[in-house]
């Protein structure tokens, strides 16, 4: 389970930004994108306009749902520096944990959006870009990482970039094993579970591997 239960803003918090992305992928899919407009959104989802501003910086995003972001804070000092167990993956993965308990975990939400996506390539082509771009922060943040775990790297930027660049790819390929089988298991459990188990068996596939 999360770490710790959320208090009472936090979960009011959540819930309306899940309403949001309820309101906005049903419309897409009963009506079509083009139907998808924020004042029809809010109304669904009984919030004003502003609040849907306060949540979403367009209906496109409010579709897509919320992209994982690493922590900004000494979380991320502390993985840099080496922490928190001292293996690179397995301390890549406590870091993105961090990252998806920020995450909503509705899988009601997966199927309309998979449905929406599909039939909207522009959107999936914006969910792939979005991605992307947390890849690249990512290997910027091993890179860091590694270079702080042996200075001889920032001698060699290649190959710094090089292994920077597969962990990062590892990592994301681990996540997205993660979400599969969360989306597949019982409701009561939670992506984070699913995401520290995936980890824990790359970790022991990793090891098996170099006996």
């Amino acid at each position: 389970m999360p770490d710790a239960e959320p208090g009472l803003r936090e979960r009011k918090r959540r819930a309306t930004r899940l309403a949001i992305q309820q309101a906005a992928l049903r419309i897409a899919v009963e009506d079509g994108l083009a139907a998808v407009t924020v004042d029809e959104v809010s109304r669904r989802a009984d919030i004003s306009p502003r609040t849907f501003f306060n949540y979403f910086p367009s209906k496109e995003q409010a579709i897509l749902g919320d992209d994982p972001t690493l922590p900004e804070d000494e979380v991320l000092d502390a993985f840099v520096a080496g922490g928190p167990a001292g293996d690179l993956l397995a301390d890549v993965g406590a870091l993105l944990v961090h990252s998806t308990q920020e995450l909503i975990e509705e899988r009601g939400l997966i199927e309309e959006r998979q449905q929406v996506l599909r039939a909207y390539p522009e959107l999936f082509s914006q969910r792939m870009a979005s991605m992307k771009e947390f890849q690249s922060t990512l290997e910027s943040v091993i890179a860091r990482r590694l270079a702080n775990d042996d200075p001889t790297f920032a001698e060699d930027g290649a190959s710094l970039r090089r292994r920077a660049r597969l962990a990062s790819l590892v990592s994301l390929a681990t996540l997205r094993h993660a979400w599969w089988e969360w989306s597949e298991s019982p409701a009561e459990s939670h992506l984070v579970d699913d995401l520290r188990r995936s980890f824990d068996e790359l970790g022991a596939l990793v090891s098996r591997s170099l006996v």
